[in-house]
């Protein structure tokens, strides 16, 4: 399904922050009507930034800023997997306060 090839293409360029990758991800998000896809995409997008830290915050960035929800989401899971194991506060900050509002 649209949904698994997503999430694999994410699993197959874990943590690698390749441009490319993720701007073909995005770009294919934004213009896709199929919210399977459009789901499995939001979590390939955040699987390739993978333990990247601050080198994610661009992409997390634009991400929250986007117009559709699910791409929204995926600025989440992207500080997630960006900070995975971390502990980081500033990251928790960042998702308590989205959690909250």
């Amino acid at each position: 399904t649209g949904e698994a090839a997503g999430i694999a293409m994410g699993l197959v360029m874990l943590g690698s922050k390749s441009a490319q990758a993720i701007e073909d991800m995005v770009a294919y998000s934004q213009e896709t009507q199929h919210e399977k896809i459009l789901r499995g995409l939001a979590v390939g997008i955040a699987l390739t930034m993978y333990e990247r830290l601050e080198e994610a915050d661009a992409l997390i960035t634009s991400l929250c800023a986007d117009k559709d929800p699910i791409l929204r989401r995926s600025g989440m899971y992207t500080v997630a997997m960006a900070y995975c194991g971390t502990g980081n506060n500033q990251a928790i900050k960042r998702l308590l306060h989205v959690a909250v509002s």
